[in-house]
């Protein structure tokens, strides 16, 4: 046993452990070389002196309590501050232990003491740590009772921490909430194989009532003094203010365009209704006799009017894109006859500059598809015009061809080709977006608003291809880009159609009667005009409500419809037309919509409202005699 006790001794010394004995009147008998020196004493600095003088005042109670607890139970613990003899602090671990003889009586006590200052000074960082965290973070027991908070929980909460300590964690919950949060509690508790819940929003409750939104994130810690439940609340208020803020600004932005829209909508209507009556005067006006300067005149107007009808076609298919309203048709069409169009377009002005222009199609490329022939010929157009406004001499050239997607699909692609100023390089990754020009290596003012290239690759993007500027050797540009329309083989509704727009194929029946609706009396003016050569009998109404009354007491082979009239619009016309003609059983006069609006889908809107075909103002002469003669009696029909 001695041997024993000695070995023991020896370990304790090693490890610095502080071991002294006290007799049952608290005072030292004896004390290792470690103890001593923990205190900064020597032997006779502390035998028969009481244990108070090794420690501070403030901890007296809590020692006398752990000594009274050895003294009775055989044991106790207590962390302290340890007072040296030069009356500096040591934080230190007291455990006590009772002593008695071999006949159970009690003679005294041994203690020891464990140096924790640097054990105190790491947990007091993390404990300072913890307290500035700037999110809150509460210890609760498996039960919910909170054990701790932190100073970011009492800012956040308006609690102190010892309003907290020993309530149920759901107090900082509205009551409404309070049931269903204490079963997720209990579900994670239970759960064992859970440890940790992610993110979840909800509602809290500060001690003057005020709801706060919150975001909480839950761990469970487990130890041998059993598991706590770690909880850390982030207060959102700035997120979830700034979310309702950008809302209210993204509805404010979606109500600005809409009013936008309606604004472009409306001017549309106001812009091109003149637009159209100047146009058809202008071409009225060039079929009449005029003299060498008289025409020159008139046709300088009529170009330059068409030329503010493309740029307004341009601003209002950005509004439409903005929108996400631009949409593309699928019907039939010939693609060497898009190609001609586009060359017949453009032939004036390549000859005005004395410009080479050729068109290639290679042998193997597809002739007829199913798409959008009118948007092709848009985007086909841009570029040209593109290549015309920026070539001055030399030559332009298309060349198209079939072409494969990665899926298979069969395409097509088209280059387009200039020896123009070409595109500056440090200019060719903006061109492609709205408003923007590249400007030439001669640095001149070119005309446009910088709408086409934007359009054209929105357009070819719907048409599942892609556009891009090429590299070229020599002067100019080289623009490609790639459309996959649906390759047809039969020719069906493009025959069809080609028939009808020919005035070489039909003629219009003597006697047929047109109905034109048309409040604008200019327009009314024009449309005679146009018509004035055809052998048809024009009847006139100046609103929807006369149009009714006028089919009700007679039968016409056409009706004009201007769908903007004051007492009755033209789509509430053209639905009671056609409910009294199903109710008395009457023919299904063809209604043809006449409409300024080029925003809004109007040709499916005049579709759905009982129309049969639609034409966009500024309605050209050619236009309006092909949908005359589409709709109405001709001699042929009678042969």
């Amino acid at each position: 046993m001695r041997k024993s006790s000695s070995i023991l001794k020896s370990a304790v010394e090693v490890a610095r452990l502080g071991l002294a004995e006290l007799d049952p009147a608290g005072r030292f008998v004896a004390a290792n070389s470690s103890f001593l020196s923990m205190l900064g004493m020597k032997e006779a600095d502390l035998l028969g002196k009481h244990w108070s003088i090794t420690a501070h005042p403030d901890d007296h109670q809590r020692i006398q309590e752990a000594y009274e607890l050895a003294r009775t139970t055989g044991g106790g613990y207590v962390e302290i501050q340890g007072l040296r003899r030069d009356s500096s602090i040591v934080y230190q671990a007291l455990t006590v232990e009772g002593i008695t003889n071999e006949q159970g009586v009690f003679t005294g006590y041994q203690c020891l003491r464990h140096d924790m200052t640097s054990r105190k000074h790491e947990r007091d960082t993390l404990m300072l740590a913890v307290e500035s965290a700037p999110s809150g973070l509460l210890l609760t027991n498996p039960a919910g009772q909170i054990q701790f908070v932190n100073h970011a929980v009492e800012k956040l909460f308006g609690y102190s921490g010892v309003d907290l300590l020993g309530r149920s964690i759901e107090v900082l919950l509205p009551e409404r909430f309070r049931e269903r949060h204490t079963q997720y509690r209990e579900e994670f508790t239970d759960n064992k194989g859970t440890s940790a819940m992610a993110g979840r929003d909800l509602l809290g409750v500060r001690k003057d009532g005020v709801e706060i939104p919150l975001q909480l994130y839950v761990n469970r810690i487990e130890s041998s003094a059993g598991d706590s439940i770690l909880v850390t609340v982030i207060d959102i208020g700035e997120r979830v203010q700034y979310q309702r803020e950008l809302e209210v600004a993204k509805q404010a932005a979606e109500l600005a365009n809409r009013a936008k829209s309606d604004f472009l909508a409306r001017m549309s209507h106001e812009i091109r209704t003149p637009m159209g009556l100047i146009m058809g005067m202008n071409a009225l006006l060039l079929e009449s006799a005029l003299d060498e300067k008289q025409r020159q005149h008139v046709e300088i107007s009529y170009r330059n009017v068409r030329r503010l009808l493309r740029l307004v076609n341009g601003i209002l298919d950005l509004s439409k894109v903005e929108a996400g309203d631009l949409t593309l048709e699928a019907v039939p069409f010939n693609l060497d006859e898009i190609l001609e169009q586009c060359k017949a377009t453009l032939a004036t002005g390549m000859a005005a500059k004395g410009l080479e222009f050729e068109i290639f199609s290679e042998v193997n490329t597809g002739r007829y598809w199913l798409g959008d022939p009118e948007r092709l010929q848009q985007i086909l157009l841009n570029l040209l015009g593109n290549a015309l406004k920026f070539t001055e001499q030399g030559r332009i050239d298309v060349r198209v061809g079939p072409q494969m997607s990665t899926s298979g699909t069969s395409g097509l692609r088209f280059e387009i080709a200039d020896t123009g100023c070409g595109v500056p390089p440090e200019q060719t990754g903006v061109i492609f977006e709205a408003f923007q020009q590249a400007k030439g290596t001669m640095h001149l003012p070119y005309e446009g608003t910088g709408l086409g290239l934007s359009i054209a690759k929105t357009l070819v993007e719907k048409m599942g291809g892609r556009i891009w500027l090429e590299e070229k050797s020599g002067p100019g540009s080289k623009f490609v880009f790639t459309a996959f329309p649906q390759p047809t083989e039969g020719v069906g509704q493009i025959e069809v159609a080609a028939t009808v727009s020919g005035t070489g194929e039909r003629t219009l029946a003597h006697g047929s009667r047109v109905l034109l609706v048309e409040d604008n009396d200019e327009n009314v003016i024009l449309m005679q005009a146009y018509l004035e050569s055809l052998p048809l009998s024009l009847d006139l109404a100046v609103n929807g409500e006369e149009a009714l009354a006028k089919r009700q007491r007679g039968d016409y082979d056409l009706v004009l419809m201007d769908m903007q009239m004051p007492v009755m619009d033209g789509y509430t016309a053209t639905q009671e037309i056609r409910a009294w003609e199903k109710a008395g059983g009457a023919r299904r006069v063809p209604i043809v919509a006449l409409t300024a609006h080029a925003l809004s889908e109007e040709a499916a809107e005049c579709m759905a409202a009982g129309c049969d075909g639609h034409l966009s103002k500024p309605v050209e002469r050619s236009e309006l005699v092909g949908t005359i003669l589409t709709f109405s009696r001709s001699d042929s029909a009678q042969d």
